[in-house]
């Protein structure tokens, strides 16, 4: 394994770690669209504010992570080229494993600690959200976004976890390799 490879794994497993970001971002478009929303039917509750630069800086964080998180995941290979010197493409590294092993790892890993992370508050959020409704009481809007992202976010760790072998046999499979076993 070249010293360039563990660049390419360092930089699948922080665009892995930040898919989870992603989607508390996209929780946070939607606490500011419906705050947004709110504030345009009743302008007295913002102080007359206009919320609406505030929901924009949150789409483009939201549209700029994504960005990168796609570039992380998907263009690995071309971050490495400009990241690794030319003696980090011919330097072998020694690891006692091999790039997919590496990944799923650390798919687990981050599946692992976005469930660890995350329940403990959808469990509260929850019980919370079951005792307003059945005592007739006031749910805001906020509350029900919560409890879809940190589903969410609990999700995509069950799948990070149970499907780590075919996420890491994909991220770590190189452009040439697939278009070879394509031709063939």
């Amino acid at each position: 394994m070249k010293k360039s490879d563990i660049y390419e794994i360092a930089i699948k497993i922080l665009g892995l770690y930040l898919v989870i970001t992603v989607i508390g971002l996209f929780r946070d478009i939607l606490i500011y669209a419906s705050v947004l929303v709110l504030s345009n039917n009743n302008t007295g509750n913002t102080g007359g504010v206009s919320q609406t630069p505030i929901f924009l800086v949150t789409v483009f964080n939201f549209i700029l992570v994504t960005t990168v998180v796609w570039f992380f995941l998907f263009k690995t290979k071309k971050l490495t080229k400009l990241i690794c010197g030319k003696e980090d493409f011919m330097e072998t590294a020694k690891l006692f494993t091999d790039k997919q092993s590496i990944l799923e790892i650390a798919l687990i890993l981050v599946g692992l600690t976005t469930i660890i992370l995350t329940v403990p508050d959808f469990v509260f959020r929850l019980k919370n959200y079951v005792y307003m409704i059945q005592n007739d009481l006031s749910t805001v809007q906020q509350d029900k976004n919560f409890l879809i992202i940190s589903g969410l976010k609990i999700l995509v760790g069950i799948l990070a976890v149970g499907y780590s072998k075919s996420i890491s046999a994909y991220l770590s499979k190189d452009k040439k390799s697939i278009e070879k076993a394509t031709i063939e």
